[in-house]
């Protein structure tokens, strides 16, 4: 079997990366999102983090899980190391005048093809790379199976970052479960992220916790967030709760009735 260092530096035929390279990995990334249900990522050099899409440039497609970690015909790199060997060394070909800064977003497969990118879609070339794909069991062993594909990669990043709260009532509702809040009081690396209130989370029976993720011990939820110190409990929850309810109406019930449709379909409107 292959070493997964192998499968970082030649994961596929030579002939197939070059023509992904060539359209910016868009038919590549929306076969692996089919196939995984993970995040289909845009990384755009743009003059300033909020600019509107037509004001920026496209750099590369990709697919990317919860964990930080990103896979593409390269293979399996971290973030960090995705950016800084990858899209840093595309990016430098074409930047123009003040936009030399990289902004991430995540999308839907019907939202990105209405992107402006370089290349369309292609349907033919998506069921190619699917083959591709599936031919290379090795690198499919490399990607983490989701626990709840039901939720689109897009929607569970959407709850995951700024709608959690409504999610997790949204789920304390339909199962009767503890709803937690997580405030923070000190990173364990430079993340950008602020202090204070960080995440909002399920408390199940075992003491496991869960978000739109899937369920999974605490020490995990803290590794996605870079968290070191912090306090975890009902009171913070509810006090997030009723701060976004009230600044944020509009977006927090819209958050929460589509947490609820989404997992109405799927959980039972039980307590454990």
């Amino acid at each position: 079997m292959k070493t997964e260092k192998a499968l970082k530096s030649k994961p596929f035929p030579e002939s197939l990366k070059q023509h992904w390279e060539n359209n910016d990995g868009v038919d590549f990334a929306i076969a692996l999102a089919r196939l995984t249900g993970w995040m289909l990522q845009v990384d755009w050099l743009t003059g300033h983090e909020h600019a509107e899409i037509k004001d920026m440039i496209p750099v590369r497609v990709y697919v990317e899980t919860n964990r930080d970690i990103v896979f593409d015909f390269m293979g399996k790199k971290s973030v960090m190391a995705y950016n800084q060997h990858i899209i840093r060394k595309i990016a430098m070909k074409r930047v123009k005048g003040d936009k030399q800064h990289i902004a991430t977003r995540c999308y839907t497969e019907e939202a990105l093809r209405e992107l402006p990118l370089r290349v369309r879609a292609s349907e033919h070339g998506i069921e190619k790379a699917t083959a591709a794909i599936l031919a290379n069991r090795d690198f499919l062993a490399l990607i983490p199976v989701r626990q709840n594909p039901y939720i689109s990669g897009h929607d569970a990043s959407q709850f995951s970052h700024g709608n959690c709260v409504p999610y997790a009532e949204a789920l304390h509702d339909l199962t009767g479960l503890t709803p937690l809040g997580i405030e923070v009081s000190k990173y364990s690396q430079d993340c950008g992220s602020k202090l204070g209130f960080c995440h909002a989370v399920i408390l199940h029976a075992d003491g496991n916790v869960e978000d739109s993720w899937g369920t999974q011990p605490l020490s995990v939820i803290l590794e996605r967030f870079y968290i070191e110190e912090y306090q975890i409990n009902e009171q913070i929850f509810l006090d997030a709760k009723q701060r976004q309810r009230r600044d944020y109406s509009d977006r927090y019930q819209a958050a929460y009735d589509k947490a609820l449709y989404l997992l109405k379909e799927h959980r039972l409107n039980t307590a454990e």
